[in-house]
């Protein structure tokens, strides 16, 4: 069974990734390395992009195009891309995702009285 996922393990796959995605062409998609080639504003698209595909896949399920078991196995594959390009998104913008997931988590605990903390 694989090592359970972290962030850092997470950030530093999409790092190394990032040079080696493609167009539709099989072109680099990107002139830079790190991404740099792609404004926040356009990792913020691809962000958004993913979540209006799970949004469609669920709005099929909820009309009743598939079973719960195929919703699963698809919905699973669209938030694995949304964390994905979150994370490359905190990335261009200098944030470790990881620390500020866990400090407003925290923060949010306090404020709604809950004993749950990261």
């Amino acid at each position: 069974m694989p090592e359970p996922l972290t962030f850092d393990a997470l950030r530093r796959a999409n790092v190394a990734r990032i040079p080696q995605f493609k167009n539709r062409k099989g072109g680099a998609a990107h002139s830079e390395p790190d991404g740099s080639d792609w404004s926040p504003a356009q990792w913020l698209q691809a962000v958004v992009g993913e979540v209006g595909e799970y949004a469609n896949l669920r709005k099929k399920f909820e009309r009743g195009d598939m079973d719960e078991a195929t919703f699963r196995e698809e919905a699973a594959r669209e938030l694995a891309d949304i964390q994905a390009y979150l994370d490359i998104l905190a990335f261009r913008l200098g944030i470790d995702l990881g620390e500020a997931t866990r400090d407003k988590f925290n923060e949010v605990s306090e404020r709604v009285g809950s004993d749950s903390r990261l």
